[in-house]
């Protein structure tokens, strides 16, 4: 067996449980939170031993959205670390009812905290060479999104995030483009959208990880992957929230060919 890459893989956006703290105030069935999380990011994503980590969470991100600041909290946004509406403008829970500060700062201590120190610990060990933030995206730019009703490419990496006004990079262009040539090789053959299928930094997606961990000496990009790639008429199955297997596996293995392929060339 290969030595594990020095790789870590975050994976913020795959769970779809609802907190405990949380069960039975939300509104929300399994098919609302299959479909507002990152659907098979946990599937496509799990590399095993072949990196040396990788850090993840059960909870919806409609619940403790890891990928947001700690104090963006309705009504200061709507798109903020805990929520009242889905990506897709659903009410999260009945009307007037909404957790509290002391409700609030439980869920952070619990489930989103943890999360970042995980990731500061694991890059204090010095074995870390490169971030991946791995996530799956819609076919479709949903409404509150830069891209809204535009078709999505297959494979997004992103080395550029904003902040207050001003660009923020994670990672060299080199590697960013490097890593994107990489899944041209690995998907090229693949049908799955009508817009250009391989795309760096578009479309543009808010990202407090990167702002938080990408601004130190790894660098860190953000793997986007369409799930038109199987989530589609071939490969999924609407009554069961179910994907091919096969089809999943395959995927995943391309995935890591891709990822392999560019860190053995440019790290």
């Amino acid at each position: 067996m290969k030595p594990a890459l020095p790789i870590l893989i975050l994976v913020p956006h795959a769970g779809r449980t609802v907190p405990e703290e949380l069960a039975g105030y939300e509104i929300l069935g399994d098919f609302d939170l299959f479909f507002e999380s990152d659907a098979c990011a946990d599937v496509l994503f799990n590399f095993g031993e072949k990196t040396i980590a990788r850090i993840d969470s059960p909870v919806s991100r409609v619940f403790v959205d890891l990928d947001r600041h700690h104090l963006m909290i309705s009504p200061r946004t709507d798109d903020g670390v805990v929520k009242k509406l889905t990506g897709s403008g659903r009410p999260i829970y009945p009307p007037g009812i909404f957790p509290d500060e002391i409700a609030i700062n439980n869920l952070l201590m619990r489930y989103y905290h943890g999360f970042h120190r995980a990731i500061e610990k694991i890059i204090e060990t010095g074995r870390v060479k490169l971030i991946l933030d791995c996530h799956t995206m819609m076919a479709v730019g949903p409404r509150h999104a830069a891209d809204p009703e535009r078709p999505r490419p297959l494979v997004t990496v992103s080395n550029m995030v904003m902040n207050e006004g001003s660009s923020v990079k994670t990672c060299p262009d080199e590697a960013a483009r490097g890593l994107l040539e990489s899944m041209k090789k690995s998907l090229g053959a693949e049908e799955w959208t009508v817009g250009e299928p391989f795309a760096l930094n578009s479309p543009p997606f808010a990202s407090h990880i990167m702002l938080r961990h990408g601004r130190g000496k790894i660098p860190l990009l953000r793997f986007s992957v369409s799930r038109g790639l199987y989530i589609n008429d071939r490969y999924f199955r609407h009554d069961d929230l179910s994907v091919n297997s096969v089809r999943m596996l395959d995927l995943r293995r391309r995935l890591w060919e891709g990822i392999e392929r560019f860190y053995r060339r440019h790290f």
